[in-house]
């Protein structure tokens, strides 16, 4: 099967796929930091999920994906489109795709088509693309699709290394002025306008509207963990050196003082490969002058905000799906991946953008004993689902807004990704003045409230009415109330999903808190009071890693830490480790996790048959005491 013409491709399907594949299925995350090198992923590809893939694919010269629906969830690692492309995988067919995967794909020239009749093919089905008339042509039929004539272009070009170049070699002579200072732009605002409109509006110095496509758009912070961290450090210095050369300057990042540097993932160094990622991590730091944390200071999402490097009206962006935490400080902030980070280093500007539409959530009344932010957004994923606000941002207010701390805004602000949202966006309030005020590290202006503006959808949460909520493997949208867990099992037994497997009993082997969703101080003084004066279940391993070093020395110096020692925990120092499965606690095949994290996909946190449940810190307490899932109300 050969490849003709420019925009024509004669694929093979080589595998069909169900919906919600994930980064993680498509290569596991233990692998991440272990080469700079594209090729090494396609070794790992699909190798907990499917171990037949590879083969599969080496029988066929131009491979086609057949998928339903948001295939390419989870996380931002752009590893998934190298191990896909090494494996001749040439397109991916599937009713939908998760937004993150998309631009990955499109900055790197892996060809992905929504199309919504996928079950009419078949495998070892011969199917010809083509792209430039958008049809597909499968058993003499053609099929038309839909496909952005942007898009068109750049999957036609391979990716927007080019256009990224031009632009750069703009900037470099001079010939294009970066637009800055948003905080001191005045909006027209001659429209109602969402909080993210504004946001944008004022990074570019117009009034836009949701469904406006940009060229560019500039970014304020630009963070990189060590998962990413070399690979982004050479796809920069591959793609741009030429340029600056050519114009006799050194290469040097947009704005030294707004990039920054984080060993968070495989903290401390887990292999000889990853520490030497850090090594050039750490001597590219030095040579351009940037923010560098080290081993143990902490999560980027964490501290960043604690050290007022995110700001409100701020358009952060970050190597990590999770980056949509800085919402909760009135912030734009979402994940991006490798190629696409090294274009913001070298420009300052995120390339190509749709704004995106908003759902408007309100919050009322005032939660019960017991019941903690963790519960709110699982609730809200077990009624939006993992699918249900692709491409938009959520934005959250109401008059219960008040009630809620900074910590419990970002653990909700970091799930949002889990719906397939692009991100979150809190409010602006006292709460949010009282926790930047002193610590911003640049002048900010506020987005404001406009009450008349536009949602794609509302939704009302009353708190009040909102219990313990635990989600069960393998989707964080498999949520039930704690009440009614028993039944939620047993309708688990009557299910075949293999994104909903059976699940027989709530016994424990494992628990863990942390992560940058719930590893802040509020989730270890309010998991402290069940804690105190009691022991871990001896069935069960329980790993507690505050999620940065500023939080962990507060814990020490207040007593909380010895609560969780003397309780038989083992206490770690600031990592992501366990949470996408790399070292400090893995689950063995037998193993079943309770977890404050934020994904519970199968293969996430250890063996592929072990079992992740998701819940709050006080929900994650009661357990590891009991040595099952328990309702934390019992210890309240």
């Amino acid at each position: 099967m050969g490849l003709y013409m420019r925009n024509t491709f004669r694929l093979t399907v080589s595998s069909i796929f169900f919906d919600h594949i994930n980064t993680d299925d498509i290569i596991p995350g233990w692998t991440l930091q272990e080469s700079t090198d594209r090729s090494f992923f396609g070794k790992y590809a699909f190798s907990v999920y499917d171990p037949d893939f590879i083969t599969r694919c080496g029988m066929i010269e131009h491979n086609l994906i057949i998928a339903g629906k948001n295939f390419g969830a989870g996380s931002s690692r752009e590893q998934a489109i190298y191990a896909l492309q090494h494996n001749n995988v040439r397109v991916v067919i599937a009713q939908s795709f998760s937004e993150i995967f998309y631009r990955n794909a499109l900055n790197n020239g892996l060809i992905l088509i929504r199309f919504d009749n996928t079950r009419i093919f078949n495998m070892n089905d011969e199917v010809v693309l083509n792209l430039e008339d958008s049809q597909l042509i499968h058993n003499d039929i053609i099929h038309d699709f839909n496909i952005d004539t942007t898009d068109k272009k750049i999957f036609s070009m391979g990716g927007k290394a080019n256009l990224v170049k031009d632009f750069l070699v703009d900037s470099v002579s001079k010939r294009r002025k970066r637009l800055d200072h948003y905080s001191k732009y005045k909006a027209k605002n001659n429209k109602s306008q969402t909080l993210v409109e504004r946001i944008i509006s004022s990074h570019i110095h117009r009034d836009v509207y949701a469904g406006e496509r940009l060229d560019n758009i500039p970014v304020d912070v630009l963070f990189v963990n060590d998962a990413f961290g070399p690979a982004v450090i050479k796809e920069y210095e591959d793609n741009f050196t030429d340029v600056y050369r050519a114009h006799k300057t050194a290469p040097v990042v947009y704005d030294k003082s707004k990039v920054f540097f984080i060993v968070d993932h495989d903290s401390p160094p887990s292999s000889v490969t990853s520490s030497d990622g850090v090594e050039i991590m750490r001597d590219f730091s030095r040579k351009q002058n940037l923010k560098f944390y080290k081993p143990g200071d902490g999560i980027e999402h964490v501290v960043l905000a604690e050290d007022g490097y995110i700001v409100p009206g701020s358009f952060v962006v970050g190597t990590d799906s999770h980056t949509c935490t800085g919402g909760a400080l009135n912030s734009l902030s979402f994940g991006i991946g490798t190629t696409e980070a090294a274009y913001v280093m070298a420009t300052g500007h995120l390339h190509d953008f749709v704004v995106p539409e908003t759902i408007r959530v309100d919050f009322s009344n005032k939660l019960q004993k017991g019941v903690y932010a963790k519960d709110i957004i699982l609730y809200i994923l077990s009624i939006v689902g993992v699918h249900g606000a692709s491409k938009k941002i959520m934005e959250f207010g109401g008059s219960a807004l008040k009630t809620l701390s900074i910590d419990a805004r970002t653990t909700i602000a970091n799930m949002v990704v889990e719906t397939s949202a692009r991100g979150a966006i809190f409010e602006y309030d006292s709460v949010t003045d009282s926790f930047i005020v002193d610590r911003a590290q640049y002048p900010y202006k506020e987005a404001n409230l406009d009450e008349k503006c536009v949602y794609s959808s509302v939704i009302h949460v009353d708190l009040s009415s909102l219990e313990p909520c635990v989600a069960f493997p393998h989707k964080p949208d498999n949520v039930t109330f704690i009440s009614k867990i028993e039944d939620y099992m047993l309708e688990s037994q009557k299910q075949d999903d293999p994104n909903f497997p059976p699940v027989y009993d709530l016994k424990l082997t494992n628990g863990f808190l942390g992560a940058c969703t719930n590893g802040k101080y509020e989730d270890f003084v309010e998991a402290a009071k069940i804690i105190k004066g009691r022991k871990i279940h001896d069935s069960v391993d329980f790993v507690v890693i505050p999620a940065s070093r500023k939080i962990y020395q507060r814990l020490l110096s207040e007593g909380i830490l010895k609560v969780f020692y003397d309780a038989g925990a083992n206490i770690e120092s600031s990592t992501c480790g366990p949470c996408y499965g790399k070292h400090k606690g893995l689950l063995s095949s037998s193993g079943v996790m309770i977890s404050s994290s934020n994904r519970n996909f199968m293969g996430r946190m250890g063996s592929k048959e072990g079992k992740i449940f998701l819940a709050s810190p006080l929900t994650v307490a009661a357990s590891v005491i009991e040595g099952k899932i328990t309702d934390p109300r019992r210890y309240l």
